[in-house]
């Protein structure tokens, strides 16, 4: 047996996993930049390891985070949208004395769809997490492609406005800015002037909405900066097949059939007649936990 454990920027998963790599029993919930967040998730953590090793034998423990994990020194580092600059995992790691992964996120979600979900019939490929920020992985000739020093690929952090909004990586115009799910809901809240709602009241609430002028204009401009995000990520990387995971799929009937058909219609990018495939992600909040342990 296997524990998965996907730290998000604002949810955390875990779950026991068999050998067929099959989630048998998980916890969910959502989490909050807060001023005491670091003691918390480390709380749950070993709460759940605790828990699931009680009647099974764990041979991994793999976590999936945000930010910057490193495994030789089982931190994470620049948790920015948790408001962490570092997190440290070892003394509590160290205590199950279990063989440790650790994984970015989004690289963990995007590799789990790879192998068993949406994007397991292409070789080259793109996985993009829309939630809290956009979190990204990249296939090329069936590999995950991975950077040597830091996270790399983080194609969330393009800029597609220069002078556009603040980042909270410190830059300004971010492709996630723009097109994280976290900031559309956000502005949907602002515009229909409603607070402490859950995600599925919201949609209900916006598809209600949905001919007014504000939801109408707010839609397609995040259509808009979504298709100059992907224009630069298809003339990069040339992918068969993009993928989108995170909250993005729950809301897919606002967007999914628009994003298609403008895609078509405008051609944005460089190899105008070879527009991949948009597809959603299958595995949906088990990919992170599924992945952590790959």
């Amino acid at each position: 047996m296997k524990i998965g454990i996907d730290l998000g920027g604002s949810h955390i998963g875990i779950a026991l996993i068999n050998d067929e790599n099959e989630i048998l029993e998980k916890f969910e919930m959502d989490i909050e930049k807060k001023e005491n967040i670091e003691s918390e998730i480390l709380e749950i953590i070993d709460f759940y390891i605790s828990k699931f090793k009680q009647n099974n034998n764990i041979e991994l423990i793999g976590i999936a985070s945000p930010g910057n994990p490193k495994v030789n020194d089982l931190t994470i580092s620049n948790l920015v949208n948790l408001g962490i600059e570092k997190l440290e995992l070892k003394s509590i790691l160290e205590k199950h004395n279990i063989p440790i992964k650790l994984k970015n996120d989004s690289k963990a979600a995007g590799l789990a769809e790879f192998k068993y979900g949406s994007l397991k019939e292409y070789n080259d490929a793109v996985f993009l997490c829309l939630g809290t920020g956009i979190g990204s992985a990249v296939f090329l000739n069936g590999k995950l492609l991975q950077a040597n020093k830091h996270i790399g690929f983080e194609l969330g952090h393009i800029v597609i406005d220069r002078n556009g909004e603040q980042c909270n990586c410190g830059k300004k115009g971010c492709f996630e800015t723009y097109c994280a799910m976290k900031r559309f809901k956000e502005k949907a809240k602002k515009l229909l002037n409603i607070d402490n709602i859950t995600s599925e009241e919201l949609l209900e609430e916006i598809k209600r909405n949905k001919d007014s002028y504000e939801i109408k204009k707010l839609i397609d401009e995040y259509i808009d900066n979504l298709i100059i995000g992907l224009s630069n990520v298809i003339d990069v990387f040339e992918p068969e097949a993009i993928s989108f995971g995170g909250s993005f799929v729950y809301f897919k009937d606002l967007f999914y059939e628009k994003l298609v058909t403008e895609m078509k219609k405008r051609k944005y990018t460089f190899n105008k007649d070879d527009i991949p495939k948009i597809l959603l992600a299958e595995l949906k909040n088990d990919a992170g936990m599924i992945g952590a342990i790959l």
